[in-house]
């Protein structure tokens, strides 16, 4: 994906959302497909998020890929 077709994408999604990645070790080409909205719990105050449990508060993230 090309930096200007990521723009275009971004704009069709929710832009209130807040933005995560999953963590990985190796690089790859992100494609469109690859990118979702997930729930999962709010961020811890390191940063780090869960994900989504019943005793937990929630939210949605954009999520893009990783492992």
């Amino acid at each position: 994906m090309k930096v200007y077709e990521l723009i275009e994408f971004l704009k069709t999604k929710p832009q209130a959302l807040e933005v995560a990645f999953r963590l990985y070790s190796e690089y790859a080409v992100i494609q469109k497909d690859a990118i979702s909205i997930v729930t999962a719990c709010e961020p811890r105050p390191d940063g780090w998020i869960e994900c989504k449990r019943p005793d937990k508060p929630k939210q949605d993230y954009l999520m893009f890929p990783g492992n």
